[in-house]
């Protein structure tokens, strides 16, 4: 895949996402919580409505899709960490609920917590471990790219999957500074410091290399 001719770009998931069975909160919560988008899909996928509820979300994708459920967004951040700080200034009657994946960056129900904010939690979706591609193995090992990295987890398995391929000019990009830790690789390594979306990367990716992943 090609953008205006100069970006070739290689998609290879190291997760996919299942929906697990699990059962609905049945109190109200004075806000929820989302770090990724494909906890809302999960709901959305099991016919469960939280109507117009305050929402806490991680990323600028997370908040496209918690709108188009009809949650009420009352406060985006870039990072998981960027969220603790904020949510901690705030002042909440009640307990917030998170609904989360399997594997997460941060326990935020115990960071929260030990800053006195109650927090519930449901795990909500699930992430099983896919191997790299051929094609991205191929690229990565022939030319310069960018690899964009979204969780820890990512990022330790990718440079499982890497740890043979020697550094030849890749970039690693990550969301964060506790992404960036699960990195075991030689190669460089960057935490995005303008937020992290699309345009960002394919930014990074045209100011650094003529041709990247």
């Amino acid at each position: 895949m090609a953008i205006n001719n100069q970006l070739d770009i290689c998609i290879s998931p190291l997760i996919e996402i299942q929906y697990p069975t699990y059962d609905f909160p049945q109190q109200q919560y004075s806000g929820y919580v989302f770090t990724s988008k494909n906890a809302i899909l999960s709901l959305l996928s099991k016919g469960m409505n939280l109507g117009r509820v305050n929402v806490y979300c991680v990323g600028n994708q997370t908040r496209a899709q918690a709108i188009i459920a009809g949650y009420n967004v009352k406060q985006t951040f870039n990072r998981v960490e960027e969220m603790v700080i904020g949510l901690e200034k705030s002042e909440f009657p009640d307990k917030l609920f998170y609904f989360r994946g399997e594997h997460v960056s941060q326990d935020l129900k115990t960071v929260l917590g030990n800053k006195g904010i109650e927090v519930e939690e449901l795990i909500v979706y699930n992430q099983r471990e896919c191997p790299l591609a051929k094609e991205a193995l191929t690229l990565l090992s022939e030319k310069p790219c960018l690899i964009p990295l979204y969780s820890a987890r990512t990022a330790r398995l990718f440079s499982n999957e890497v740890k043979e391929i020697p550094a030849k000019g890749q970039l690693i990009f990550c969301m964060s500074e506790n992404i960036k830790q699960g990195i075991a690789l030689d190669w460089e390594t960057r935490v995005a410091s303008e937020g992290f979306n699309p345009r960002v990367i394919v930014q990074q990716s045209q100011m650094n290399f003529h041709n990247g992943t």
